[in-house]
């Protein structure tokens, strides 16, 4: 059984769930919704998996679990009843606390680490970034996303498929750079979100996170090319590590 209001940007795992979602949000905003396992079942067309009869966190509502997020897109939480077979739904709206001001304290705070990192290089390979493969080259990319109208910034690894998984099939690339390491990346990458602010979009509130979701903006504001704003971090392109790349033993 499919859900009639099915959304084609969900993900195969939260199709699954949608019949659920839909009957959550047939059910009064008053009243708890009741279900047995065998119910649940019912709605989605399938057997439930088997941790959800044996593991209270299958039913937690957190929204990195697909499952829970078919109940959270209705402003339900779930308290399971392993014992007796049973979940309630209370009605509870979820809010994500994830304003612009805590992303920005969150990204000052990667600077300061960063720009200590390329304060002090590595002297050799056994530093445990350089195991992590941090002090090797990373690319900074540059995403056009037209379903959304939407600008990314984003940081990996060479010959990473992070731009196909947080892009889709749909996404333009605008514009790449190599970095000499993930530092130098990750300051590359703060500065081109300095930039664009003022055009910052608050992620779905369900976004998980996987996709980079707090580093897009509205694409009404074009950022310049990123060699324009490496090469703009003049006093960051001083520090010793900034051109300091150094490979993992055994790579």
């Amino acid at each position: 059984m499919m859900s009639s209001t099915t959304d084609v940007s969900l993900s195969r795992l939260e199709q699954v769930y949608s019949p659920l979602g839909d009957y959550l949000r047939s059910v009064s905003s008053n009243e708890d919704a009741v279900l047995s396992f065998a119910e649940v079942e019912s709605l989605i067309g399938r057997s439930l998996p088997q941790q959800a009869r044996s593991k209270l966190m299958w039913w937690q509502s957190v929204p990195r679990q697909p499952q829970s997020r078919a109940w959270l897109r209705a402003d339900r939480r779930a308290d399971a009843d392993l014992t007796a077979e049973t979940v309630t739904f209370v009605f509870e709206v979820f809010v994500r606390n994830n304003p612009l001001e805590r992303i920005q304290r969150i990204r000052a705070n990667w600077l300061g680490y960063a720009r200590t990192s390329l304060s002090i290089p590595p002297r050799d390979a056994h530093d445990p970034h350089v195991e992590l493969g941090w002090w090797e080259p990373h690319e900074v990319y540059l995403l056009h996303l037209p379903a959304s109208s939407q600008f990314k910034v984003g940081l990996t690894r060479i010959g990473s498929k992070r731009l196909a998984a947080v892009g889709g099939a749909r996404a333009h690339v605008v514009d790449r750079i190599t970095m000499a390491n993930r530092w130098a990346a990750l300051v590359v990458e703060h500065h081109v979100l300095e930039l664009a602010w003022d055009a910052w979009e608050q992620p779905d509130r369900f976004a998980t996170g996987d996709k980079g979701e707090t580093e897009r903006w509205n694409d009404w504001l074009v950022p310049p090319p990123l060699s324009v704003v490496r090469d703009s971090l003049v006093d960051h392109r001083a520090l010793p590590g900034w051109d300091v790349t150094v490979i993992r033993s055994g790579s």
